[in-house]
């Protein structure tokens, strides 16, 4: 009887011995990879659903504060955080439900070994039953499809956070960078927009140079020219670009599935994902922005509730939807006290380059008064902006005080007008700002009509 030989046993202390310890704790590892991926996106998926709503209300309330690079700032932050966020989100979910079909088939796989019983399915006809078994690859290559499926899944995922991890990092280096420039330029945005251009510029340059280089050893080649310079060249760059923990954190699982997918579907789906996630903050902001983003209001139209009433103008009606909206406003649609609030914010991104052009009694718009002058000088300023009317005739700005409204988180002018003398019924405040702008652009001419009805007590 011919008997198998044994394997070799390992001796201790010899090359071998690592080498397969090193092969078991890699067997050991893979086989707990799936729960690793499921733990992840169990704990990740469904939380950070939450996060973009924590994140879009910090935005808001910072943004109504700020203008120019610091703006930039914090939309850069605050639509790549949203975007990865989003992004993860719904990758991990997508990752759960394949791997749970996954779990699904190992089950059945379990249960039922031989897979389909093929003759035990007499409602399928012959021609139906020939047909789906030609084209079904078994348990076993089910299992094998849904696990490649949910590991690519869940690999791609954490390439996209990466890069617009990568890609947050980057933008605020270079804001900030663009920030000292505009300083050191006297505040302007104009050298920080050109420093920033010159940046992304020399970025895409660099990005492009890797194949460049490549095109062009390949024609020397071709002509049979020396390479040597171009080749050590090209090395420098891929060097420096291997400086960066990016671009070695993903370099690995990026040409590693790269190469075992199609290329350039894989790029392109890579890269449609970090254009989506990106875009996200932006819908966002415009779906708060927005009283609906999918609406067929044929008759009620936007521009009728514009010469309307808008619950923004009304503290009583104003809710979290209403943040990104900082009209004028007063307390209620129904007055029945003597005086009547009304409270203009202050919005540095809009007033603040108007007040360079108009306000020439602050240097450069910025109020460097103190005391009661810098209130003299804020209400003067802000007043050659805005213009009043209450039923048609002028109100006084002149009258109005600073104010700062920490339950609104804004800073504006506050006046008092008064009710008596004014008939019970309907009243009308009309105001606008920069009457003389243009129609369009952020320094366009923008009208508020505030209706409210006078109900004195009796």
């Amino acid at each position: 009887m011919n008997e198998s030989p044994a394997a070799e046993p390992v001796v201790p202390g010899s090359h071998a011995e690592p080498e397969q310890e090193a092969s078991t704790r890699f067997g050991r590892l893979r086989e707990r990879t799936d729960e690793l991926e499921l733990f992840i996106s169990g704990l990740l998926a469904f939380a950070l659903l939450a996060v973009p709503g924590y994140l879009f209300d910090i935005w808001a309330r910072s943004s109504l504060h700020t203008e120019g690079m610091y703006f930039q700032v914090l939309w850069f932050v605050f639509s790549i955080s949203v975007g990865m966020c989003y992004v993860l989100a719904v990758a991990l979910i997508a990752h759960l439900t394949v791997r749970g079909y996954w779990i699904g088939l190992v089950g059945l796989k379990s249960h039922f070994p031989k897979g389909i019983d093929w003759d035990h399915l007499p409602q399928m006809g012959p021609v139906s039953r020939a047909f789906m078994r030609a084209r079904d690859g078994g348990l076993d290559g089910s299992i094998q499809r849904a696990d490649r499926l949910a590991t690519m899944l869940f690999s791609t995922t954490l390439m996209c956070v990466q890069t617009l991890a990568g890609t947050l990092v980057m933008a605020i280096l270079i804001l900030g960078l663009a920030m000292v420039v505009a300083a050191l330029s006297g505040g302007s945005d104009t050298a920080a927009l050109i420093f920033m251009g010159v940046v992304m510029a020399g970025l895409l340059v660099l990005g492009l140079l890797p194949a460049m280089l490549e095109k062009s050893i390949a024609r020397r080649q071709a002509r049979g020219q020396s390479t040597a310079r171009q080749q050590r060249m090209l090395q420098r760059v891929l060097g420096g670009l291997q400086r960066v923990p990016l671009m070695r954190l993903i370099q690995t699982m990026q040409l590693t599935m790269q190469s075992n997918l199609r290329s350039r579907f894989f790029i392109v789906g890579y890269m449609s994902a970090i254009l989506v996630a990106i875009l996200l903050g932006g819908l966002q902001v415009a779906g708060s922005v927005k009283f609906s983003l999918f609406n067929r209001y044929q008759v009620v139209t936007e521009e009728a509730v514009d010469h309307g009433m808008l619950s923004a103008h009304y503290e009583s009606m104003r809710s979290a939807h209403d943040q990104l909206l900082p009209y004028p406003m007063i307390p209620s649609d129904t007055v029945s006290a003597t005086q009547l609030r009304l409270f203009i914010p202050h919005r540095p991104q809009r007033d603040n380059t108007l007040a360079r052009e108009r306000c020439t009694q602050l240097p450069g718009g910025r109020n460097d008064a103190r005391g009661a002058a810098a209130a003299t000088a804020a209400v003067d300023c802000l007043a050659q902006l805005w213009t009043i009317q209450l039923d048609g005739k002028p109100v006084d700005l002149h009258a109005f005080v600073p104010m700062e409204r920490r339950d609104l988180d804004m800073r504006g002018l506050a006046g008092y007008l008064p009710m008596a003398g004014l008939a019970p019924g309907r009243h009308d405040l009309h105001l606008l700002w920069n009457a003389d702008g243009p129609t369009r652009g952020g320094d366009r001419r923008r009208e508020y009509f505030i209706p409210f009805w006078y109900a004195p007590d009796p």
